[in-house]
């Protein structure tokens, strides 16, 4: 049924595993479309409870695949900002699932991986796990409507810190600025996200889905207008050449030179966001 995905179901648990790992599960096209495929046959499903994300390998995800198309078509503008309609709609509809989601993050959760980790409502963070956005150094911005969710969960000093200097947490610099609810030994990660997924299975199911609504409905930040304005700048950036330039700085290995601004700073492209 999916390519991309790897999925298993127990009694009320659903486990799906990112399966791209020769690229550390960097997403592409494929897995993008295949996301929202699961979504909308969750949203259906009255049976599965609870969903733990987890990355097949050695990660969660890796960003997009910069030779894919998940943000766009031979990098064309238009197809840029339809793109990014689409990863709207992941991120709108994994944060709208009845079901109670937990990512459990191995590795690499950088760019699009940290996208998918804050739509999901908790985090399990392994003890070697690295969070970055390496986005600007690649001529994007972090979008997906994800700015507002990201300013929410670490307030906006924090994210200004992620997504401008690109920096890499540890897990437990996950924790402290309120990305990971967790962390805990890599060996025991999917331990112990079932054993947290255990803990609230004692919850009452319609009380837990009535729960997890009202924190949603009462989070100072719900996408908004930057969902309605985000694909018209994404195309505006696309036109302007950055995220071409970025992509051939990241696959050439080499700094990416920039038209305008104040340079390049020291660090290089990180992984694909």
């Amino acid at each position: 049924m999916y390519e991309r995905l790897l999925v298993s179901k127990q009694d009320d648990l659903m486990q799906v595993r990112f399966n791209h790992p020769r690229l550390h599960n960097a997403l592409d096209g494929r897995m993008l479309d295949e996301l929202i495929q699961l979504c909308r046959g969750l949203e259906q499903d009255d049976e599965t409870r609870f969903v733990v994300f987890t990355g097949e390998g050695r990660s969660f995800m890796a960003g997009v695949d910069m030779k894919g198309d998940a943000m766009s078509v031979n990098k064309d503008p238009d197809s840029a900002r339809l793109r990014q309609r689409t990863g709207q709609e992941l991120v709108k509809r994994l944060r709208e699932l009845e079901q109670i989601t937990v990512a459990a993050v191995n590795g690499a959760c950088i760019g699009a991986g940290l996208a998918v980790a804050i739509a999901c409502d908790l985090r399990v963070a392994a003890a070697d796990s690295i969070w970055s956005l390496p986005n600007t150094a690649l001529g994007y911005f972090f979008s997906w409507a994800c700015t507002p969710v990201l300013v929410s969960l670490v307030g906006p000093g924090n994210a200004k810190d992620l997504i401008l200097t690109r920096r890499q947490l540890t897990a437990g610099e996950a924790v402290n600025m309120n990305l990971a609810n967790m962390s805990v030994a890599p060996d025991s990660l999917l331990a112990s996200a079932e054993e947290l997924v255990h803990r609230m299975r004692t919850g009452g199911p319609v009380a837990m889905r009535m729960a997890k609504k009202l924190v949603n409905a009462s989070s100072p930040v719900w996408l908004g207008d930057v969902s309605i304005m985000e694909p018209e700048l994404l195309e505006r950036l696309y036109a302007a050449g950055e995220p071409q330039e970025g992509a051939d700085a990241f696959l050439g290995r080499r700094m990416p030179r920039w038209d305008k601004g104040s340079g390049v700073s020291g660090d290089g492209p990180g992984a694909g966001s």
